[in-house]
């Protein structure tokens, strides 16, 4: 059974709020769960929201995700033209045709990059995400072309 709330806890837990610490370290400093740090803060009328921080950094996550998404963009694209480059210099039809292949796969993923990134713009990470790997990969559940 889990030891009673007392008033020391409500005391330590809204001065370590108000130093600025997180509900977790909270609970690490006062070796209460974050669960009990949550209870008392509630009751105390404090929040854990983050505010003005957790705001900076998914700003900062979202700027970080479209620059890769550039970057994945820009490489595919440099990938297929290399491979155009390689169809000319092939030693061998079918060696051509590999490379003509990889060249049509990398602008394929140009594409859908490019794609995604226009439709993601302010949307959830985990949903462009999904996005991501449906527009390369294809819907989960595999090939269904056969091929």
């Amino acid at each position: 059974m889990a030891e009673p709330i007392r008033d020391r806890d409500r005391k330590q837990v809204r001065r370590l709020h108000s130093e600025g610490m997180s509900r977790n370290q909270i609970a690490r400093t006062t070796g209460r769960s974050a669960a009990t740090v949550s209870k008392i803060a509630a009751a105390e009328g404090l929040s854990f929201s983050g505010g003005a921080r957790v705001a900076a950094a998914t700003q900062a996550r979202t700027a970080d995700a479209a620059a890769r998404r550039e970057r994945l963009a820009d490489d595919a694209l440099d990938g297929a033209l290399a491979q155009v480059e390689r169809v000319v210099e092939a030693e061998s039809a079918r060696d051509a045709r590999d490379f003509a292949t990889a060249a049509r796969a990398l602008t394929e993923v140009h594409a859908k990059v490019a794609e995604l990134a226009r439709h993601t713009s302010g949307g959830s990470a985990g949903g462009m995400l999904d996005r991501l790997a449906d527009a390369l990969l294809g819907p989960a559940g595999g090939d269904t072309d056969g091929g």
